[in-house]
């Protein structure tokens, strides 16, 4: 299962064009709220990660002026979790594969 363990070792380490702030909410709508945030010129989106176990990507494209990704998954949808890490990890990094 990736998790935000998998997120801060095998992806923000390599947004190296991009500005990153990460923090923590007591409270958001799904219970506490980790929040990870990510800017540069062509693409910005956030991960969150819900202590309920939902999860939602969220990919803006700058350039092109559309919105790549925006899922939000149930605590139960571990392997499509997983996918989408895989996803936006193809996404930002497109390089890497």
């Amino acid at each position: 299962m990736k998790d935000l363990g998998w997120v801060q070792k095998n992806l923000i380490p390599h947004l190296i064009d991009y500005t990153i702030e990460c923090n923590y909410y007591s409270e958001g709508d799904f219970g506490s709220l980790y929040a990870i945030t990510f800017e540069s010129s062509p693409k910005g989106g956030y991960i969150h990660f819900w202590g309920s176990g939902w999860f939602g990507v969220d990919v803006y494209d700058y350039e092109k002026d559309e919105e790549v990704l925006n899922v939000l998954l149930e605590d139960n949808e571990i392997e499509e979790q997983d996918q989408l890490l895989e996803k936006l990890k193809k996404i930002l990094l497109p390089d890497m594969e």
